[in-house]
């Protein structure tokens, strides 16, 4: 697993994220492994099955928010946890596959409850270090 690539932000009510990665496909692949990791202890997550997504948003934080919102809809309606995600950006489409498993009571210790990604206030910037994104999630 590598380093960790996010922090939480100070926030009144929910959780708020700053995410860095080196380039867009980074950052929204970082982005993805974020959210759940404040959800449960990614270390405790196998890799075992694959799912993939794709989404087409012109800018980027809508598509951030997209994909986020799909990644937490893997989670709520098929209680899927990812351990890794890979992002690839063609012209049209932002496609997300992530690695994981099922919800395992006895070996998952779900730490929060995230109710909703926002789209209110996410942010996402380019800059000569790479991409930086800040988003919320309603816990």
């Amino acid at each position: 697993m590598k380093a960790r690539s996010y922090r939480l932000l100070p926030h009144t009510a929910d959780i708020r994220l700053e995410v860095r990665g080196k380039d867009l496909p980074d950052l929204f692949a970082a982005s993805v492994e974020a959210l759940f990791s404040v959800i449960v202890d990614r270390r405790r997550v196998r890799p075992a099955a694959a799912r993939r997504w794709k989404v087409s948003e012109k800018d980027a934080a809508g598509q951030l928010y997209l994909i986020l919102r799909e990644a937490l809809l893997l989670f709520s309606s098929d209680l899927f946890l990812v351990r890794t995600a890979r992002v690839t950006i063609s012209k049209s489409e932002v496609e997300t596959k992530v690695w994981g498993e099922p919800y395992d009571s006895l070996r998952h210790a779900a730490s929060r409850e995230i109710k909703a990604v926002t789209a209110h206030g996410m942010t996402v910037e380019r800059g000569p270090g790479g991409c930086i994104a800040r988003f919320v999630v309603d816990v």
